[in-house]
């Protein structure tokens, strides 16, 4: 019902929009001028704002994110984005055939033109370009240019080959719009980027790595990736490196494990690596059966619980594991795993506890991971566990 409202709203939103842009009504006016085009200027229509929106899931659980929305806005402008509004401005428009930004056609509504003013979208589809770039409008009287430049969309990280490492270390970020890249930073720390395209970097971790990966370019500055540890949460964007480690190619020392319901577990395998050289293969032979691996860690000023996990089974796509935090009834959340793929998770502290379990424990004692599938046999592979 909230997305319905959304579209009635959007929907009265860019007929107010419009209205604003033509000063008339949408009807067009058959009296326009006949000859040669001309564009003055170029407008914006709209501006994208963020706001907290609260997303309701079911009666008693939600979530928030910030999402992006329109808002009334006039400015003139010689550049413009991908996906933005926007108005041309001139005289003799009213028999408007055609739009192209340097030959990319260009999406518009005939029915919503007059003779002074012409609302069109840059689609996503289009090279962002500076240099040369101009608007070409076709009307039934004539061709007219205008210089108007498309810029670049702000960057997106959508993965990275590794989620800590060493100084030295080359890791591998991918997403879209990395052109002309100035600068990757791990927290506060500028790595060195050593070769990079429009859908990846390749870039050498810095000293002191640690904190949340961000990349810079014209188009502006991200952090990512986010993930949703069961694809309804808020997304929460993976940090570099850890405060606190559990494992880290072995069981760090003074750590322990222990399983239960029929467990085969080899924390020193080398199939299916993560990070480093090993990681853990958690073979469940019984229904609901659960791993977990232990050690002391102070909690004090940590945030998440983190690790990454591989679904090696066939079928294993969409399945759930329990991961627990010193009580695998009382302290856990559930993930989704993912077949035949490393998936990185941070879950924050906060929710491991409720009205049974209150408050963020002091220390880590173990972090646990229980098939909840009930289809054993079944194989995980676990790496880089620990918190942050």
């Amino acid at each position: 019902m909230k997305k319905i409202i959304d579209k009635i709203y959007y929907t009265i939103y860019a007929v107010c929009i419009t209205l604003t842009v033509f000063n008339s009504s949408c009807k067009k006016d058959n009296d326009g001028g006949k000859g040669a085009p001309v564009i003055t200027r170029v407008r914006t229509v709209s501006k994208q704002d963020s706001a907290s929106v609260v997303h309701q899931v079911t009666l008693t659980s939600s979530y928030t994110s910030v999402d992006v929305k329109p808002v009334a806005f006039d400015s003139t402008v010689t550049a413009g984005r991908a996906n933005g509004l926007y108005a041309i401005i001139g005289q003799n428009l009213l028999t408007t055939s055609s739009i192209t930004i340097n030959g990319t056609p260009v999406i518009f509504n005939k029915a919503l033109i007059n003779d002074n003013a012409v609302i069109f979208t840059i689609p996503l589809n289009i090279p962002f370009q500076s240099a040369n770039s101009k608007i070409t409008l076709v009307t039934s009287y004539g061709t007219t240019t205008f210089g108007f430049s498309i810029l670049q969309p702000p960057p997106t990280i959508t993965d990275a080959s590794q989620f800590a490492g060493n100084p030295g270390d080359i890791i591998t970020l991918t997403g879209t719009a990395f052109d002309n890249v100035s600068s990757v930073k791990f927290g506060t720390a500028a790595g060195q980027v050593t070769a990079s395209t429009s859908t990846q970097i390749t870039v050498k971790v810095p000293a002191n790595a640690s904190g949340l990966i961000s990349v810079t370019t014209p188009g502006g500055t991200v952090t990512g990736p986010a993930v949703s540890y069961d694809g309804i949460a808020k997304a929460y964007v993976i940090p570099f490196g850890f405060n606190g480690m559990l494992y880290d190619d072995a069981v760090n020392s003074g750590g322990f494990e222990f399983n239960f319901n029929g467990v085969v577990v080899n924390n020193q395998s080398t199939d299916i690596v993560k990070r480093g050289t090993h990681s853990i293969m958690v073979q469940y032979n019984g229904n609901y059966a659960g791993y977990a691996v232990g050690g002391n860690i102070d909690l004090t000023g940590k945030t998440y619980v983190k690790f990454s996990i591989y679904g090696a089974s066939t079928g294993t796509e969409g399945r759930v594991i329990k991961v627990a935090l010193n009580d695998f009834d009382n302290r856990a959340v559930n993930v989704i795993l993912h077949e035949k793929k490393w998936s990185t998770y941070v879950i924050p502290l906060s929710l491991f506890q409720n009205d049974k379990a209150p408050g963020i424990p002091a220390a880590v004692s173990y972090i646990g991971f229980q098939d909840l599938s009930g289809k054993a046999p079944e194989t995980i592979y676990l790496d880089d566990i620990g918190v942050f």
